[in-house]
């Protein structure tokens, strides 16, 4: 009897090292992306699968770096907290690198991956409104809303009272609250705003053209140290290089944005 349970339990160790092994394979070979909805960037489609040009192009660097690929949804003010907790191992969501977060640059707090599209922020209000705003002066004391944690956020802080900043968890409930008459404008990528403004829900919106921020560029967040990243470089290189990513961003009309950069600035 002894002989038996004996071999049993030495049965059940080897099926647990197996599974063991076994899962941490499977969590090593899959690329958890935070994002949040973000149109034509990080969106799901009437069947709750991604799409869209970050998530295919994440896909296409997770097939050079031998990766499964998948997306997690998260609140954009928590990312640094998500990447560091290991529930993601990248930001990968229209990531502003050259901006800063509470005075602390990006680049302290991540690790980048070269640069690869343009952006920039824009302020937006009601199209009826468009003649009230010329210049950074006529936002001081009105009242806006922002992705909290962006660096549409930041500029905010700079042209009216903190006070008067609304945070919300993603950049398109930001047009919801404009359009509502909530606030006065809001802060935005122009690469979302270009696609969303003067369209259908958002026909009523407009962007501030005579107010024009500063270039930014997108870029891939990781953990610091971690080991991810010089991969990742190696892949957008190849994808750059085969014509891929450009293959991809005019799929979603985002081929004038494209620049591989391998220095933020």
């Amino acid at each position: 009897m002894k002989k038996i349970l004996s071999m049993v339990l030495v049965i059940v160790m080897i099926a647990c090292t197996a599974f063991a092994f076994s899962g941490c394979k499977k969590e090593n070979d899959t690329l958890v992306c935070g994002v949040t909805i973000f149109e034509n960037m990080n969106e799901k489609d009437a069947n709750g699968n991604w799409t869209g040009f970050e998530t295919e192009f994440a896909i296409e660097v997770g097939k050079i770096i031998g990766m499964d690929v998948e997306f997690q949804e998260i609140v954009w003010e928590q990312k640094y907290n998500e990447l560091n907790s290991g529930a993601i191992d990248c930001i990968w969501n229209g990531f502003t690198a050259n901006s800063s977060d509470n005075g602390i640059k990006r680049s302290d707090l991540v690790d980048f991956s070269y640069g690869y599209m343009l952006n920039q922020q824009c302020v937006v209000v009601k199209s009826t409104d468009l003649s009230k705003y010329t210049s950074e002066a006529d936002l001081a004391g009105k009242e806006a809303c922002v992705e909290a944690g962006s660096a549409g956020e930041s500029y905010a802080k700079t042209v009216t009272d903190e006070s008067k900043i609304f945070g919300t968890t993603a950049q398109i409930n930001a047009f919801t609250e404009l359009k509502s008459g909530a606030v006065d404008f809001i802060v935005v990528d122009i690469i979302l705003a270009q696609n969303l403004c003067g369209e259908a829900d958002y026909a009523d919106l407009a962007i501030v053209e005579s107010i024009e921020l500063k270039s930014e560029i997108y870029a891939i967040g990781f953990k610091k140290g971690s080991d991810l990243t010089e991969k990742v470089n190696a892949a957008i290189k190849e994808l750059e290089a085969n014509g891929k990513l450009m293959e991809i961003a005019r799929k979603y009309g985002f081929e004038n944005a494209i620049k591989v950069s391998e220095t933020i600035e």
